[in-house]
């Protein structure tokens, strides 16, 4: 596994893109991935955003909107192949 660079935000990062606003408020660097997420502002629904950018190469970037229940769906499925590996030899 990759090290961590870096366990958090401190200083949200904010920007404006085609009329939204987002906040960055979580962020988890390794040497080869960033994963971070965020608020966004201004959509007509309750939205957030999930981006990974490998490599620091924006064409590797993967970045999508998504409502606070499809964000809670990817932490569960991420959780349940997590425990999985765990317990695969238990």
């Amino acid at each position: 596994m990759a090290n961590i660079k870096d366990g958090g935000v401190t200083d949200p990062i904010e920007w404006d893109i085609d009329g939204l606003h987002y906040i960055e408020v979580i962020k988890q660097e390794y040497e080869d991935i960033s994963i971070s997420s965020g608020f966004v502002e201004g959509h007509p629904i309750d939205t957030m955003y999930l981006r990974l950018e490998r490599d620091h190469k924006p064409e590797d970037e993967i970045f999508v909107l998504l409502r606070p229940d499809e964000i809670a769906a990817i932490a569960w499925c991420a959780n349940g192949v997590l425990w999985s590996e765990l317990i695969k030899d238990a």
